[in-house]
């Protein structure tokens, strides 16, 4: 409805998974380069756990996308399968002929001689199972019997459970426990924070067409966290219906006006009120008592007329007045008796804000007049092996050319500095290309089933810092150290790596051995297969 109004191709938030608008922030793009890592190394069972709406779909379909057609993917939808019936569900979706009083004996037999037929192949063949929070114990360990399936080398079956947290809560049932030491590699999908919101949002309106004005900003989308709580369903929910009612008030301007009403009408209930629902809540009631301050306030200073009434929108939660000039306050002699005092407040901060703009004017003028010093000093400096032709002064006092000889030397200094300045950023940028040409270098070389930690992102305007930080205080082996400039959301910035290890496991024992400065970071595990194709 209102694609048309904001200049879109489609619908930037339908709830149903579309791998064209992927969003690889909040890590979703790093554990999916580590599921596709742990596939080809054909190792145990995976484990993908997040909360309900955290896009564990999403990440399914995604993962399909990126195995290669040597890989064979077993889809299971519909947890709430019977261990009695599982392997008749996974030999339907193999497709194979079996007869309908086949015995279990029966089907496995030819299961595992299917596996090994493609195994000899070079192939792999996967079990993807969905909501598996919902399935019974007892198929679980059917499933697990499944993963026995093996030769000296390798494991013939894998199998990747997707659930909600619910599914670490069974796993930790004491007769599940062979499956749990099975598993060998454990990922969590965790909620998106107030700046991935803000990065995921834009980043969806620009993928379907949007060409306008930043539509969310930083502010809005820090709200949209806590009535969401970073689940991406919320989100898409939120936003589909924020971008319904500004169409419906004709602007194209997102406010928190039009947040409330997407809430209001979305329904939502906290997932875990001692946490982020309870903070909402608490938000709500200050977010009252500081209206209603600031009405006695105004009162008080008789800033409002009475009589008022007060006006609550359904939409917003809001408290707006109804003011009627005309009407003047009855009983308020305290006031009266002493106007001055009652004033007072009003006039002060007037006058302190018009202090400061006058001292920032102040300041804006003198650094103009430095700026326009340092420019005639460098224009009249003499070109080497010239001498300067002296220029006949005017007449002045004696103090006045010893005040601007000191001015001049100033601006001298610090024409000076500027042009060290100007030569150190030039070193730190071709040191950075160096080290960037040199990391490219490695990475063509390095191993594509091992891992890499990146251990920090920054903005490329900050090349300077990063630079000087890496050269002066970096904790770790520079040698080891290798730095990738890329352009995420239309934005340049610089990824730091550190070190390669072989297998994951070690990568993240290693991780927990960084120094905490380094930690401070949030660094996490990259399979240099996805890096390889990439960056380079």
């Amino acid at each position: 409805m209102y694609e048309e109004y904001f200049g879109l191709k489609r619908s930037p938030f339908r709830i149903t998974p579309d791998t064209s608008l992927f969003y690889d922030g909040g890590q979703r793009g790093d554990i999916l380069g580590a599921l596709v890592y742990a596939v080809h190394r054909g190792e145990g069972i995976i484990k993908v756990v997040g909360e309900v709406g955290s896009g564990k779909t999403m990440l399914c379909r995604m993962l399909q996308l990126e195995l290669p057609d040597s890989v064979e993917i077993i889809y299971i939808a519909n947890p709430s399968v019977s261990a009695e019936d599982i392997l008749y569900v996974i030999a339907a979706e193999l497709k194979f002929d079996i007869e309908r009083h086949a015995t279990k004996h029966e089907v496995v037999s030819m299961l595992q001689n299917y596996l090994l037929q493609k195994h000899a192949e070079n192939k792999q063949v996967v079990l993807f199972v969905e909501e598996a929070q919902g399935m019974p114990l007892e198929t679980l360990e059917e499933i697990r019997l499944l993963s026995n399936l093996e030769t000296d080398q390798h494991k013939l079956l894998q199998i990747i459970l997707f659930g909600q947290p619910e599914l670490d809560q069974n796993l930790s049932d004491n007769s599940i426990r062979q499956l749990r030491e099975r598993i060998t590699h454990d990922f969590q999908l965790s909620p998106l924070t107030p700046d991935q919101i803000h990065t995921y949002l834009n980043f969806r309106m620009r993928e379907v067409g949007y060409t306008g004005p930043e539509l969310i900003n930083n502010k809005l989308a820090a709200k949209m966290a806590i009535y969401s709580e970073g689940l991406l369903r919320r989100i898409n929910i939120l936003a589909d219906k924020m971008l319904l009612s500004a169409f419906a008030d004709s602007t194209h301007t997102l406010t928190h006006k039009h947040l409330l009403d997407a809430v209001k009408d979305s329904g939502f209930m906290p997932l875990h009120p001692s946490g982020s629902g309870r903070r909402w809540a608490w938000t709500m009631a200050v977010l009252g008592v500081l209206t209603l301050a600031a009405l006695a306030y105004a009162l008080y200073l008789n800033k409002v007329s009475l009589p008022f009434m007060l006006k609550t929108t359904d939409a917003n939660h809001s408290i707006t007045l109804d003011q009627q000039p005309e009407t003047k306050i009855a009983a308020l002699p305290a006031q009266e008796e002493q106007p001055v005092k009652a004033q007072r407040p009003a006039q002060t901060v007037p006058l302190q804000r018009q202090n400061k703009l006058d001292q920032v004017a102040q300041k804006i003028k003198q650094q103009a007049e430095q700026r326009e010093r340092i420019k005639k000093v460098l224009e009249t400096a003499p070109t080497e092996g010239i001498e300067p032709v002296a220029e006949e002064m005017p007449v002045s006092s004696k103090k006045t050319q010893q005040s601007d000889a000191k001015l001049d030397k100033v601006a001298e200094n610090q024409a000076v500095e500027l042009a060290s300045s100007s030569k150190k950023s030039t070193v730190y940028e071709d040191w950075l290309m160096q080290k960037i040409e040199s990391s490219k270098q490695w990475l063509r070389t390095a191993d594509k089933q091992g891992v890499s930690i990146q251990v920090m992102m920054r903005n490329k305007s900050a090349a300077k810092e990063l630079a000087m930080y890496l050269q002066t205080e970096w904790p770790l082996d520079l040698d080891k150290t290798y730095i990738y400039e890329v352009n995420m959301k239309n934005r340049q910035i610089y990824r730091v790596f550190y070190n390669e290890y072989p297998t994951i496991t070690l990568g993240q024992m290693k991780m927990k051995q960084l120094p905490e400065s380094v930690r401070m970071n949030s660094p996490y595990l990259h399979s240099i297969y996805r890096m390889q194709k990439a960056l380079l």
